[in-house]
């Protein structure tokens, strides 16, 4: 069994952030030793947490899983963190959340590395209650420092929503448009499909002839599609992941359109994904200058 002392505390921290990033300088044998030792021994403590009753009831440790999280990359090694963090007592974990949250968000900035474990507790049975009736003790600071982080985890998961709301924050507005009945009938037909599964190759109707796609997803894009308003940039994927050549003229497209349009289209884009919406912006005012 671990002891469960400072120093085994500070070594779970430091191990959650040493893993090597693609980005630093390659490794060589002897660091790709080293690396895969500090990943075990992470892991191994990890591992003893959920075999640990004394640890799933000790706030302490709690926190230290939480400062164990880094905003880097994990690779999937963060995966066990989370399993760590669910093996605690629901009460435990909160109290945990509450403490370390706002200082964690201040001093590493909002990462996705949080926001899942977050998300874990918030889909539980009982976690958004909980967190949110423990927001109760955090100070106007703290609060505008997590509101923060909530809303832009929110434009992914809606487990954000009740915390968002709970701590001030305003949500997207997520009105269903109608589909208009002088629709063609492929337009319906996609813009259907999309609010039912979320799909984008629905309105992808023509690999072949891609841009005359475009209309048809502009439409889409434009209505509001109720709970599916984080799904309307994915719309943009096949630009963005496979045909990145055909931006520009998708841009064209999207600048032909009148402004109050084109207008509706961004702010969806935005409240979901606000880099797609900067990528557009930019493709638009090169147009403009041109």
């Amino acid at each position: 069994m671990t002891g469960w002392d400072a120093e085994t505390l500070a070594e779970l921290e430091r191990l959650g952030g040493s893993i090597h990033q693609d980005d630093d300088p390659p490794l060589d044998a002897e660091g790709e030793t080293a690396e895969k030792a500090r990943v075990e021994r992470y892991l191994e403590l990890l591992g003893g947490i959920e075999t640990d009753e004394s640890a799933r009831t000790d706030e302490a440790v709690a926190r230290a899983v939480l400062w164990s999280l880094h905003p880097i990359d994990d690779y999937g090694i963060y995966q066990a963190t989370y399993r760590a963090l669910a093996a605690f007592e629901p009460e435990v974990l909160v109290r945990a959340i509450v403490t370390e949250l706002p200082v964690w968000l201040f001093q590493r900035g909002v990462h996705d590395s949080m926001g899942e474990a977050l998300a874990r507790l918030l889909w539980s049975e009982g976690g958004s209650q909980r967190l949110v009736e423990a927001a109760g003790h955090w100070d106007e600071a703290q609060r505008a420092t997590v509101r923060a982080a909530a809303q832009e985890w929110a434009r992914e998961d809606e487990a954000f929503e009740a915390l968002v709301v709970a701590l001030g924050g305003g949500l997207p507005p997520s009105g269903t448009d109608p589909i208009p009945q002088d629709w063609p009938e492929d337009w319906r037909a996609a813009a259907l499909a999309f609010r039912d599964t979320g799909r984008v190759d629905v309105a992808w109707l023509d690999e072949r002839d891609f841009a005359s796609n475009f209309e048809r997803v502009l439409a889409i894009m434009e209505l509001g599609h109720g709970t599916r308003w984080r799904d309307v940039p994915s719309l943009l994927n096949p630009l963005l992941v496979r045909r990145r050549k055909e931006i520009p003229a998708f841009a064209r497209a999207l600048a032909d359109l009148s402004a109050v349009r084109r207008a509706r289209i961004l702010a969806a884009v935005e409240r979901a994904r606000p880099a797609a919406a900067v990528e557009l912006r930019e493709h638009l005012e090169s147009l403009a200058r041109d």
